[in-house]
């Protein structure tokens, strides 16, 4: 009978083993950013605690791509969403995404940046910023600074591990500043054109005139064009950029037009760094 009893109290035990959950392994931290400089950036404070997905792709315009399903499906999977603030594109989804998934917590990483004048639409909340606000180191800075508060509050736990790469990272933009102030030195114009205003931060920081090809987020009148050209040529303009998310066949013509060089820029590349030490080293350039 006490053997009898064994066996049954043993094989309650494996019953009840068996019918407990299995025990849950958490995985990455699953975060979208819009762009991928704000994805690589969460990716380095993050580092391999997070798995982080890039809306945009690479070659897309900012000002209107439509999200996929993909892309939907990406946010409902995610713990938080971190959006530059005023792209056109998420003028029109933030407002949809809050209310598709309303568990999702919502980052705006130019929320640390003064509001000033922009040729932009406002944002929702009054903020005013030059949404192209990364290809500056002082908005790569706003930029890295309100990543770190959004990691901070998804995960607690990892707070220090969030900062002290944040400090590493700090480091490297005071040494890309210091690079790109000795690139800018010698500098043989204080202008350039692009066709679309993506550098108005860039501009803004090391003292040059942009000169925008587009006219109000439209295709020029030939009145603006030759504007444009007489402004540039009285500026000296060198340089002209080509993006690859915008027809560049108006600014070619203005290049041969000017005598001036063409440099294709992707502003919205991961190697951010690399984007503003060859927009530099092109504006240097004699």
């Amino acid at each position: 009978m006490k053997g009898l009893a064994l066996l049954l109290s043993l094989a309650l035990l494996v019953l009840s083993s068996g019918c407990r959950p299995a025990a849950h392994v958490a995985g990455p931290m699953q975060l979208t950013a819009t762009i991928a400089p704000a994805a690589d950036i969460l990716s380095r404070l993050a580092g391999e605690e997070a798995e982080v997905t890039t809306l945009l792709p690479q070659g897309a315009s900012p000002e209107n791509y439509e999200p996929t399903t993909q892309d939907i499906r990406a946010l409902s999977e995610s713990k938080g969403f971190f959006y530059v603030g005023d792209l056109g594109f998420e003028r029109s989804w933030v407002e949809r995404i809050k209310t598709q998934n309303p568990e999702l917590k919502l980052y705006r990483l130019d929320a640390g940046l003064d509001a000033k004048a922009s040729g932009h639409s406002h944002g929702t909340d009054g903020l005013v910023h030059d949404p192209h606000y990364w290809t500056s180191v002082r908005g790569l800075r706003a930029l890295a600074n309100e990543a770190l508060v959004g990691l901070v509050e998804l995960n607690p736990l990892d707070s220090a591990r969030y900062s002290e790469r944040h400090r590493a990272l700090t480091a490297q933009l005071d040494a890309l500043q210091t690079e790109l102030e000795t690139t800018l030195r010698g500098r043989s114009s204080s202008a350039f054109v692009i066709y679309h205003p993506s550098l108005s931060e860039f501009a803004e920081e090391w003292g040059f005139t942009q000169l925008v090809v587009e006219e109000d987020g439209k295709e020029p009148s030939p009145r603006h064009v030759a504007e444009i050209v007489s402004k540039a040529r009285a500026a000296g303009v060198r340089v002209v950029f080509v993006q690859q998310e915008f027809d560049s066949k108006i600014v070619q013509s203005i290049a041969e037009e000017l005598g001036a060089r063409t440099v294709t820029i992707k502003p919205l590349s991961t190697d951010w760094q690399g984007e503003l030490r060859r927009i530099a080293q092109a504006l240097a350039e004699h």
